[in-house]
């Protein structure tokens, strides 16, 4: 199993978004050292908190000062984009980095972006199936006609296309039975969420494995990348004490934006007191022996390959944050490579 970082960069956290970026570019630095496979940056938009809103650009600034670990994004909002201008942008970051692109896609679900964009949410399903569509053919064929029902492309080329061959691969985040079995479809990988509890993404895992022998892809041996909340220090008591206040902010946000699942998968209306103590059973926090059962766990119930972890939250300080990503490296990462 590869160990992964995920980012979601907030500004607002020391009012320095450059400082914000160096510091994670000196965790990445780290982990890159220790062993790590992938770094991804998240994106959201028109939000007060300072949210890094452009992901491929932050990914091509960490391919310049990194050498093999993989970067991208963790996940990029594709009905928001036009799919061309999004296969042209990471190109050029596999380009740069030397074939380290990973792009990882989701449909978005806040009414705030979609309308900032001026894009309907009920044509994310659409918006995304062809925005692969389109970005696999822009990074694959000598010239492109596609005639969708959102885009349409007539003669177009794209250059230059990724080093990576055939094309770097695409993962998609999903949670619903439908969009797990379309990740199947037309995704490389389906990555799967925090936010859905782990009873749910079982059923969810039979789906995807049903739609993949329907579709004549591999249903063993397939890359399984999940994503989860983690931290380690050499203790529980604090692994939990320092990551505790940074998570929880961040599922408070999850839970303001309507996106937190009960245990039986079902949405968590916001406001809903309490609503945040179930969720410590779904993090790896613990000291390097309880996140390696975790891992194990993780990968006996799901198939795991990558476990890909947010370790950065807000309020931790940065040696912390740095104790926690070497502690992994050390001692997490030869446990269940």
């Amino acid at each position: 199993m590869k160990s992964s970082l995920v980012y979601s960069l907030h500004g607002f956290e020391y009012n320095d978004p450059y400082r914000t970026f160096r510091e994670t570019l000196e965790q990445i630095q780290l982990a890159e050292q220790v062993g790590f496979d992938t770094a991804l940056i998240t994106e959201h938009h028109v939000v007060e908190t300072g949210y890094f809103p452009a992901p491929l650009i932050t990914s091509a600034a960490l391919a310049l000062a990194t050498q093999s670990i993989r970067l991208g994004t963790g996940v990029l909002l594709l009905p928001l984009y036009d799919p061309l201008h999004v296969a042209e942008h990471a190109a050029m970051v596999d380009i740069v980095s030397n074939g380290r692109l990973v792009l990882g896609v989701g449909y978005g679900y806040r009414q705030e972006e979609f309308d900032a964009f001026k894009v309907r949410l009920e044509d994310r399903p659409g918006r995304l199936k062809e925005g692969i569509e389109v970005i696999r053919a822009m990074w694959t064929e000598p010239v492109v006609n596609y005639a969708g029902k959102f885009f349409q492309y007539e003669n177009v080329t794209m250059r230059p296309q990724p080093i990576t061959k055939p094309h770097p691969p695409i993962w998609m985040a999903a949670k619903q039975e439908g969009a797990v079995r379309q990740a199947a479809r037309i995704a490389d990988a389906w990555f799967a969420d925090p936010v859905t509890p782990l009873s749910v993404q079982r059923d969810r895992l039979k789906a995807y494995e049903d739609t993949l022998a329907k579709v004549g892809k591999p249903t063993k041996g397939y890359d399984m990348p999940v994503y989860r909340e983690a931290f380690c220090a050499e203790t529980d008591e604090e692994a939990w004490a320092l990551a505790k206040d940074g998570v929880l902010f961040i599922y408070q946000e999850y839970l303001d934006w309507g996106h937190l699942l009960d245990e039986q998968g079902k949405p968590v209306p916001a406001g809903t007191k309490g609503a945040l103590e179930m969720l410590r059973k779904r993090f790896i926090i613990g000291s390097p022996e309880t996140c390696i059962r975790e891992c194990k766990q993780l990968e006996q119930d799901m198939g795991c390959t990558n476990v890909v972890m947010r370790m950065k939250f807000p309020g931790i300080a940065q040696d912390k944050v740095l104790n926690a990503i070497r502690l992994w490296g050390e001692r997490v990462v030869p446990a269940i490579r």
